[in-house]
C-alpha cells in the first residue's frame, strides 16, 4: 500500500503550474486507478491477493492496478513535459517575434530619421540654391543698373562733348563769318605809331594806328561800305574814307596811289597802295576809326576796335 501511495503522490507531485495543462491527463489517470480498484476490491469478487503479510500486516493491491497507475503517471508526466516544451517553444517564438518587432521598429526609426535628415539636407540645399539664385539676380540687377548708369553717363558726356563741339563750331563759324566781314588793312606789316602818342610829328596827338610796309603794298578795305572820299587831304596825303553800314567811317592815309575812288566795297577789296605822301617819316598806312562818322575828336583806338571785330592786329 505504501508503494501505491508513493506512486499516487508522485502523480500528484507534478508542478502546480502544469496542473491546468495536465487536467485531462489527471482525470484519465484517476479514472484508470478507480477502475483498477473496482476490479481489485469490487463487490461480489474475491481479491486474488487478500492475505495479510505476516511480516508487515499490510494489504497490497493487485499487480495490474500498480502497472496501470505507473502507466497513467508516465502518460501525465510525458504530457506535462510535452506541454512545457510547447510552452517554451511558444515563449521562444514570442521572444523572437518581439525581438524581430523591436528590430523592425528600430530599423523603421532609423529609416525615418534618415529620411528626415535627407529631407532637411535637401531643404537646406534648396534654400541655399534659392539664396544663391537671389544673390545672383541681385548682382545681375546691380550690374545692369551700373551698366545703365555708365551708359547714361557716357551718353551724357557724349552729348556734352557734341554740344561743346557744336558750340565751338558755331563760335568758330561766327568768328569766321565775323572775320570775313572784317579784315586787317594789310596782310604783311609792322605796327609803328600807336593811338594817343604825341610828338613833333602830330599837331596834338596821334589819332590812328600806323601799319608800316614797303611802298606799293596793297591796302584793303577793313569792311563792307561806300567810299565817301578819295583824294589829297593835306597831312594825310592821298587818303580814302569809307562809311560802313553801322555809320562808322574808316580813313586810310599816305597812299602812293588809289585802286578805287568811289562806289561800294567789300571787306578785303584793294582800295590803294602803301606810300609816303603827306606828313610822314616813312611809307605806311595810317588807319583811323571814327564811330558814327564823327570828326577827328571822336576818333577811337583802331587796335581796340579791330580786336572787337575778332581781328588780331
Amino acid at each position: 500500500m505504501d508503494s501505491f501511495l508513493r506512486r499516487l503522490r508522485a502523480l500528484w507531485g507534478v508542478r502546480w503550474r502544469n496542473i491546468p495543462l495536465t487536467a485531462a491527463a489527471g482525470i484519465v489517470a484517476v479514472a484508470l486507478v478507480a477502475g483498477g480498484l473496482a476490479l481489485a476490491f469490487g463487490a461480489g469478487s474475491r481479491p486474488v491477493n487478500t492475505a495479510l503479510s505476516a511480516s508487515t500486516g499490510e494489504n497490497k493491491p493487485a499487480a495490474g492496478a500498480v502497472e496501470r497507475i505507473d502507466a497513467a503517471a508516465a502518460i501525465a508526466k510525458e504530457s506535462a513535459a510535452k506541454k512545457a516544451a510547447q510552452e517554451k517553444a511558444a515563449a521562444e517564438q514570442a521572444e523572437r517575434a518581439r525581438a524581430a518587432k523591436q528590430r523592425a521598429a528600430r530599423s523603421e526609426q532609423r529609416r525615418a530619421l534618415a529620411e528626415q535628415a535627407a529631407a532637411k539636407k535637401a531643404a537646406q540645399k534648396r534654400a541655399a540654391a534659392k539664396k544663391a539664385a537671389a544673390k545672383k539676380r541681385a548682382a545681375e540687377r546691380a550690374a545692369a543698373e551700373r551698366a545703365a548708369e555708365e551708359r547714361a553717363a557716357a551718353k551724357k558726356l557724349a552729348l556734352k562733348k557734341i554740344a561743346l563741339k557744336k558750340a565751338a563750331a558755331k563760335k568758330a563759324a561766327l568768328a569766321a563769318q565775323k572775320a570775313r566781314q572784317w579784315v586787317l588793312p594789310l596782310t604783311s606789316y609792322e605796327l609803328t605809331g600807336r593811338f594817343g602818342q604825341s610828338g613833333s610829328n602830330w599837331a596834338s596827338f596821334h589819332h590812328g594806328l600806323d601799319f608800316a610796309a614797303d611802298t606799293g603794298t596793297p591796302i584793303h578795305a577793313v569792311g563792307r561800305g561806300e567810299i565817301i572820299s578819295a583824294g589829297w587831304q593835306n597831312a594825310y596825303g592821298n587818303a580814302i574814307e569809307i562809311r560802313h553800314p553801322d555809320g562808322t567811317v574808316t580813313l586810310y592815309g599816305h597812299m602812293s596811289r588809289f585802286a578805287k575812288t568811289g562806289g561800294s566795297v567789300r571787306a578785303g577789296d584793294v582800295i590803294g597802295y602803301v606810300g609816303a605822301t603827306g606828313n610822314v617819316t616813312g611809307p605806311h598806312c595810317h588807319l583811323e576809326v571814327r564811330p558814327h562818322g564823327g570828326g577827328l575828336d571822336e576818333a577811337v583806338d583802331p587796335f581796340v576796335w579791330l580786336k572787337n571785330k575778332g581781328l588780331n592786329p
